[in-house]
């Protein structure tokens, strides 16, 4: 696993498009005749304009020339255009499937990436002009990008390698899946390019930079999928649409790329979790201060250039060690897709979650709960300062409605965590705040529960900061191959779950506790229980607001961890984990005030 390019290797800030790209995006916008797309959702201006934006896009590049036959291969979908370049080179292939939301697109369209891949990567490409929903729907074009691979793969000399871009990636990886075993096992490799695989539209990345201003958003790709399938019932897209919901193993080693500034990243790293969790040869490229389609400009702007070099990279590696190939025979369903046997999962393990009353509820009394957190709450907001009495015992009835034994109860509770002190004839005092057991679970919750100061939320973070990097650290010199499948089914989990749901925030707290326990050491293990409490309730900060607003992609951040302790480098994870943990502590600041602002409104309100 390696090939990982992140921001800080270019010093880039997150989520900027490069001036370069952006300049140049402007300018090919001013010199088209039809509008961008928008979500107006007219097929035939869409399908012009990508066209015409290709054209565009592609002019003053300096590429070799490549030569190129068309022709029409029959496949059991019908006959399939398609256009050889570098049809005399033999020794290594690629077959390309190109993107465009199923229903725009076409050989014409990526025609310029076609040439470059051919030229830079001195191999025959050859690029298919599957037929196009919603005229031809699912699976006609899949069907006949599998009889294409198929063929391929009977006539090759030498090794044959698949990529695709967008939707033309979830087709290439399809068509793949719909292979016999032993077709698969002689493609050397694949290439995964910003693909579209997440058919349900509720990841972070989908949230986070959907709303269009890098291009392709969320609204367009929704109405993409339903132009691919509008004959299948939405919750059936992921099982029959999607590689994330099939049986992976023996898929053939895998470049996923992801740009930075997308709506699609999180397909990417959900795609990429799966194939670790398959034990699949895989390797991530994030592609920083890039958007969706970028590769339009391969060969016209150097951030782009160089962001595609790994592409060449992979493919001259891949196509180096790949095996003799040898004749494969069609099978009889060669070109159509088979169904996966869905993988057998182990029981999804018990919730990890507990049900928590509203946050601030210093504002709106609480009628239920232990009298512990009643006084605990009345401690933390100074409505009992420090030095206090506390009721004697005989008068703890009518002051708080309860049993003697219940008020002892409580006491002893506190007084275990340092909050309060009992002393021979004097009573019960409510202790300094240096005292108190500050990584007691309890304490840090009820702070939250009464809106914790800035001050506290970065003690909380600043103690992440310190065992979490370093944890991870050792993680990365120590893991087993077990400890990293079980930190790549977090991952997976995380990347394949709505950021606003309580399988999200499980599937974080699994991947963090495993980095924990990865590190071998039992005193920051035993450091667990405050850090899975500080990041339950960052992230039940995160949905109580009415939409999502985070600075950057969590599931990208974290997938950057991953990929740093699978490769045993321990400096990086530290930096990474270093930075994925302030990145947490920017946004549970941002989302604390802004809840904070939402509850002073409704106060107003209701006065």
């Amino acid at each position: 696993m390696a090939l990982l390019v992140d921001r800080k290797m270019i010093g880039r800030a997150s989520s900027i498009v490069h001036s370069d790209l952006s300049d140049k995006t402007k300018e090919v916008a001013a010199a088209q005749r039809y509008a961008a797309v928008d979500d107006t959702f007219d097929l035939a201006n869409a399908r012009l304009w990508l066209d015409e934006f290709a054209e565009v896009a592609a002019r003053g590049a300096a590429l070799r020339d490549v030569i190129h036959q068309d022709s029409v291969l029959m496949t059991s979908a019908g006959s399939v255009g398609i256009r050889t370049y570098n049809p005399d080179i033999k020794n290594r292939t690629i077959v390309f499937v190109h993107g465009g939301g199923w229903a725009i697109g076409s050989i014409l369209s990526h025609d310029h990436f076609a040439r470059w891949l051919a030229a830079e990567a001195d191999a025959q490409v050859i690029q298919i002009e599957y037929a196009l929903a919603p005229e031809n729907p699912y699976p006609k074009g899949l069907n006949q990008i599998t009889g294409v691979i198929a063929h391929v793969l009977q006539q090759a000399r030498g090794p044959v390698m698949v990529a695709g871009d967008s939707a033309g990636a979830n087709l290439a990886a399809m068509s793949i899946l719909a292979l016999s075993p032993a077709q698969r096992q002689q493609i050397a490799c694949f290439v995964s390019i910003y693909g579209a695989y997440a058919p349900d539209m509720n990841l972070s990345s989908h949230r986070l930079y959907g709303d269009g201003r890098f291009g392709l958003s969320e609204a367009q790709m929704r109405w993409f999928w339903n132009l691919y399938a509008p004959h299948i019932q939405p919750e059936n897209r992921a099982k029959l649409l999607s590689p994330l919901e099939a049986d992976l193993t023996g898929f053939p080693p895998t470049l996923c790329i992801g740009t930075e500034c997308d709506l699609l990243l999180d397909d990417t790293l959900a795609f990429y979790s799966e194939l670790t969790r398959a034990r699949v040869d895989v390797s991530l490229s994030l592609w920083p201060g890039l958007t969706h389609g970028c590769l339009a400009f391969v060969g016209v702007l150097d951030c782009v250039d160089e962001a595609a070099n790994s592409i060449l990279q992979y493919i001259e590696t891949h196509a180096a060690i790949a095996p003799a190939p040898r004749p494969v025979p069609l099978s009889p369903s060669a070109s159509a897709p088979r169904n996966q046997a869905l993988p057998e999962m182990s029981p999804a393990p018990p919730p990890l979650l507990v049900d928590v009353e509203p946050l601030f509820l210093a504002s709106k009394p609480r009628l239920q709960g232990s009298l512990a957190h009643r006084l605990a709450c009345q401690i933390i907001t100074g409505e009992l300062a420090p030095g206090s009495l506390l009721p004697r015992e005989e008068s703890a009835s009518e002051a708080y409605g309860v049993s003697r034994s219940t008020y002892r109860e409580a006491i002893r509770t506190l007084v275990a965590k340092s909050m309060v002190v009992a002393q021979p004839k004097v009573g019960t005092k409510v202790a300094p705040r240096a005292t108190w057991q500050f990584l007691d679970p309890d304490i840090i919750t009820w702070h939250f529960e009464v809106a914790p100061s800035e001050g506290f939320i970065r003690n909380l973070f600043e103690l992440r900061k310190i065992v979490e990097p370093s944890a991870a650290a050792l993680a990365a010199t120590r893991r087993t191959e077990l400890e990293l499948a079980e930190l790549a089914d977090g991952l997976s989990r995380m990347a394949r779950s709505n950021p606003r749901s309580g399988a999200w925030l499980n599937a974080a707290i699994a991947f963090h506790h495993g980095l924990l326990t990865a590190s071998r050491n039992e005193v920051l293990v035993s450091m667990w229980p405050a850090i899975q409490t500080t990041i339950r309730w960052s992230v039940k900060l995160q949905m109580m607001l009415p939409e999502l607003s985070l600075s950057s992609d969590p599931v990208a951040d974290h997938a950057r961890v991953f990929e740093k302790i699978a490769a045993h480098d321990a400096h990086a994870t530290l930096t990474d984990m270093a930075l994925l943990t302030e990145t947490a502590f920017t946004d549970t600041l941002s989302n604390m005030k802004r809840i904070v602002a939402m509850n002073e409104k409704i106060v107003l309100v209701e006065s």
